[in-house]
C-alpha cells in the first residue's frame, strides 16, 4: 500500500477494541486507551447501572460489578449505550453558575493531545471551586463518561459541578448528565433537538455556544 502526505502531517490518534463485562453481558466499544478503569465507572454511572461502581481493568478486559441487572447485548463500534429502562428523576441544582465562570474554562478544552492529533473529543467536569478533571477520547460519550469517572474517584459533588464538552450536546448525552445528577450542560457545539425536549422535561440547563441558546433550569446565574 503507498502512504504519502496530502499536508501538514499530524500524529495519528490512538483507539482500540475495549469489552466491558458486566454480569453474563459484554459490552464492545472502541475507545482510545486511556482512563479505562474510569471510562467504565463513568458508564456505569451513566447508563443507571451503578451509582458506586467497581471495577477491574487488566489489558482490553473490564470485568465490573453493578447495582441491577439489565437486558440488552450491545456491541458497539462505539458510543455505547445500554438504556436500561427507567424512570428519570429531574435534576435538582446545588449551585448557580454564572457565564463568566463558565467562559473561562471554554480554553481547558483543547489540550496539547488534541493540538498534536486533532483526533479526539473532550470532556470536563467543573466543581463550584473551580476544580476540574480533564478526559479525551476518539468518542465524545467515552470522554463524558471517562470525565464522570474521573470526578467520582475525586470525590466531586455532582450537583454543584457542570459538564463541558467539545462535542455535540444530543439526547445520549443529556441522559448521562440526568443519571449522574449532574445540572448544566455546556458545550461550544450545537444542541439537538430532542436534547432540548429532555433537558426541558427533566430540569437540566444547558449552554449551546454554537446554537447559541441557553436552557436555565436554576444552574446559572443571571
Amino acid at each position: 500500500m503507498e502512504v504519502f502526505e496530502v499536508g501538514k502531517r499530524l500524529e495519528i490518534g490512538k483507539e482500540f477494541e475495549f469489552k466491558i463485562i458486566v454480569g453474563n453481558r459484554v459490552i464492545r466499544l472502541f475507545c482510545t486507551p486511556v482512563n479505562l478503569e474510569e471510562l467504565v465507572m463513568g458508564f456505569l454511572i451513566t447508563e443507571g447501572l451503578s451509582s458506586s461502581p467497581e471495577v477491574i481493568v487488566e489489558g482490553d478486559v473490564a470485568v465490573a460489578k453493578v447495582d441491577r441487572n439489565f437486558d440488552t447485548a450491545i456491541n458497539s463500534s462505539g458510543c455505547a449505550g445500554v438504556y436500561v429502562d427507567e424512570k428519570l428523576n429531574p435534576v435538582k441544582p446545588g449551585f448557580r453558575f454564572s457565564m463568566s465562570f463558565i467562559e473561562d474554562f471554554i480554553e481547558k478544552l483543547e489540550g496539547d493531545y488534541y493540538r498534536r492529533t486533532r483526533a479526539y473529543h473532550t470532556a470536563l467536569i467543573v466543581s463550584k471551586n473551580g476544580d476540574f478533571v480533564r478526559a479525551f477520547d476518539v468518542g465524545r460519550h467515552n470522554a463524558v463518561d471517562k470525565a464522570i469517572g474521573l470526578a467520582y474517584r475525586n470525590r466531586f459533588d455532582f450537583s454543584s459541578s457542570f459538564l463541558l464538552l467539545s462535542g455535540r450536546i444530543t439526547a445520549g448525552i443529556v441522559k448521562k448528565c440526568i443519571r449522574a445528577g449532574i445540572p448544566l450542560v455546556v458545550s461550544k457545539a450545537a444542541i439537538l433537538d430532542l436534547a432540548v425536549d429532555y433537558c426541558k422535561k427533566y430540569g437540566l440547563s444547558a449552554i449551546s455556544f454554537a446554537t447559541g441558546l441557553a436552557l436555565n433550569s436554576g444552574a446559572i446565574e443571571v
